[in-house]
């Protein structure tokens, strides 16, 4: 029975993935249906679901604790979206973007659910393809430049990596339909590469899921670009690149503490990305930047988890990376959908439209407990996870978790001060406000609801608590007896929680400073991020100038005298590829030559930049198999 619900889910996001294409609004209803089989689903998933599903493409399917857990996140979130777009006035090709929701929303749940390698790597790659149509079909000022930015990265640095991976992990366990997790866990052995290369694969794809440094800047850009109740679809690909990293390093591939000091350095840097919101006065650019930061403080729990694996710490560190990453998800959805009240009514979100933000309603006040809760208040979201990762750092006496989570507390005070930050110029330039009758029942009412289920999941932590730790018995770790002792089981969560005060209040402090005086402050910090952003460039620009001097001739017919002259790719285009390279990859060359074209064109074909990419993604497979 809990097989047939989970299809029936499926099935129903399917169908109104082709609703979307024929009447764009009315999708939203079959979405709203699959909602309920995916809420069953869920919940039967914490005693364990396993089995195969989708006859004509079997899919093995292992739904346990942890993935029960997201999975039930993604059907409340399809439950609130669904709603919510019945009374959204979408700009942009209505049709497309209520087709590729549907189909980014199916693919989240064959991702969580999946036990397959090769699946999951589909599931990926249909997630990147159709959420960047979404981007697409909003058809926003620079929505074009947000779309290929984003498919270069999740391709480039995600499915080709997932790609080298799933091929590994097939030479190793040499059975396609027994590619499971647990299957490659048995055949670690007979892996053709050290465990730490899959690690590092995986790693890549996660982070770019995630849009966690170096691969984040992507973020600002597709938020600006979407419309705002669209973006708790993105958010729930953010969660799935750190889901995905911490199924396999716990659960599949063995990972150190070098791995785990990695992952816990990448997080702090990403976090780094909060700094720059001072600098923006529009809202989505500006909670983007905080979304990263939110991502790389799950992504620094993770890697203390690593380090601290197998002790009690460990565990606080592990269950506060799952917490994060939920009460991120729940409460920049209810702030997304808020802005939307403004977009709605053909407003662009920033400083002073947040005057407009449900001015007068009672939920104003829930939504303004969403974006405290991002700011990590006492007793709120964020604070409640805060508490659980800074606790498992400070109550070592490892020096490198000393350093990172002493700066990832200190990026902490950031938040809070760009929100009291917002709230100030608001008062002192902003008067125009809005009528209680302009904004619709169900965006007043879905706005509402997910502000409020973010608050009392965060307020009252034992709802979640017995699904978290039992998600975690299978690995052995020690289990908190109660909340008490989870949360003051450790000397280090008094130091957590004192410092978790302590940076509120130093953020409220700041964020009443006038914005001159803190981009002073914050003027060093800026410096470091123009330094790795010029040897980054400096970088690309060395890489290019090796492949037009030293690749190009060999894989073009280039005259020697004229090799100098080629400044940019555009030149390299002129010359005929050579005859090994015109058989196999010319259709490929031509396809991203075409996909060039069209980004160039005013009047985008929808149809043809989706098949023109899936059947170079078709060739692009079939090489790498040849070659495997």
């Amino acid at each position: 029975m809990s097989l047939y619900f989970l299809e029936l889910a499926l099935g129903l996001l399917f169908i109104a993935s082709l609703v979307g294409l024929a009447s764009g609004r009315r999708a939203y209803y079959v979405t709203l249906l699959a909602s309920f089989p995916l809420l069953v689903s869920a919940v039967e998933g914490l005693n364990g679901i396993s089995g195969e599903i989708i006859p004509f493409l079997p899919t093995t399917v292992r739904v346990d604790s942890i993935s029960a857990l997201f999975l039930l996140v993604t059907a409340f979130i399809t439950l609130a979206l669904s709603l919510y777009l019945l009374s959204y006035g979408v700009k942009g090709n209505e049709k497309f973007m209520a087709m590729a929701t549907n189909m980014a929303l199916l693919s989240v749940v064959l991702f969580l659910v999946t036990d397959n390698l090769e699946r999951l790597t589909l599931a990926y790659e249909l997630f990147a393809v159709f959420t960047a149509a979404m981007v697409l079909a909003s058809e926003t000022r620079g929505s074009r430049k947000a779309t290929w930015r984003y498919l270069v990265l999740t391709q480039v640095f995600g499915i080709i990596p997932l790609l080298m991976a799933t091929g590994l992990a097939y030479g190793a366990v040499g059975d396609l339909h027994h590619l499971t997790f647990h299957g490659l866990r048995e055949d670690l052995e007979n892996l053709p590469v050290k465990p730490v290369f899959l690690l590092v694969l995986f790693l890549s794809a996660s982070l770019v899921r995630s849009g966690a440094f170096p691969f984040h800047v992507w973020v600002p850009r597709v938020y600006r670009s979407l419309p705002s109740p669209f973006v708790p679809v993105f958010l729930l690909g953010e969660i799935l690149g750190v889901y995905m990293l911490l199924r396999v390093v716990h659960f599949v591939l063995p990972a150190g503490e070098a791995f785990g000091y990695t992952v816990a350095f990448l997080g702090t840097v990403t976090a780094f990305a909060t700094l720059y919101s001072f600098r923006e006065i529009r809202l989505k650019r500006k909670f983007a930047y905080h979304s990263v930061m939110d991502v790389g403080i799950a992504y620094f729990a993770l890697g203390s988890s690593l380090v601290l694996k197998g002790s009690f710490l460990g565990t606080v560190a592990l269950l506060g990376a799952l917490l994060h990453l939920l009460y991120q998800t729940l409460y920049k959805s209810a702030f997304f959908f808020g802005l939307g009240a403004i977009e709605h009514y053909g407003e662009e979100p920033n400083i002073c439209s947040m005057r407009k933000l449900l001015k007068g309603h009672v939920i104003a006040l829930l939504v303004t407990l969403s974006v405290f809760s991002m700011a990590g208040v006492p007793p709120l979201s964020a604070f409640v996870s805060k508490w659980l990762i800074y606790t498992a750092s400070m109550g070592t006496t490892n020096v490198l978790l000393w350093l990172m989570v002493v700066t990832v507390a200190f990026l902490g005070i950031f938040p809070l001060a760009s929100i009291v930050q917002v709230r100030r110029i608001n008062r002192l330039i902003c008067k125009r406000e809005v009528e209680r009758e302009e904004v619709p029942f169900l965006i007043r009412a879905v706005t509402g609801t997910v502000s409020l289920v973010s608050f009392l999941v965060a307020v009252f932590p034992f709802i979640l608590l017995p699904w978290l730790t039992g998600s975690l018995e299978e690995l052995g770790y020690p289990l908190p007896e109660s909340a008490s002792h989870l949360f003051l089981g450790s000397p280090g969560s008094f130091i957590a929680l004192i410092t978790l005060v302590t940076m509120t209040f130093i953020g409220w402090k700041i964020g009443k400073m006038p914005t001159e005086r803190v981009s002073e402050l914050l003027l060093i910090f800026y410096n470091m991020g123009d330094i790795l952003r010029f040897t980054a460039d400096y970088f690309l620009s060395v890489g290019k100038d090796f492949y037009l001097k030293r690749i190009l001739p060999i894989i073009k017919v280039v005259p020697r005298h004229e090799v100098p002259i080629i400044k940019d790719y555009d030149d390299a285009l002129d010359y005929p590829v050579r005859h090994l390279d015109e058989a196999m990859f010319m259709p490929l060359i031509r396809a991203v030559e075409r996909l060039a074209r069209w980004g160039r064109s005013r009047n985008p074909d929808m149809n043809a930049l989706m098949g023109g990419f899936a059947i170079a993604m078709a060739i692009l497979i079939i090489l790498l198999g040849v070659f495997a």
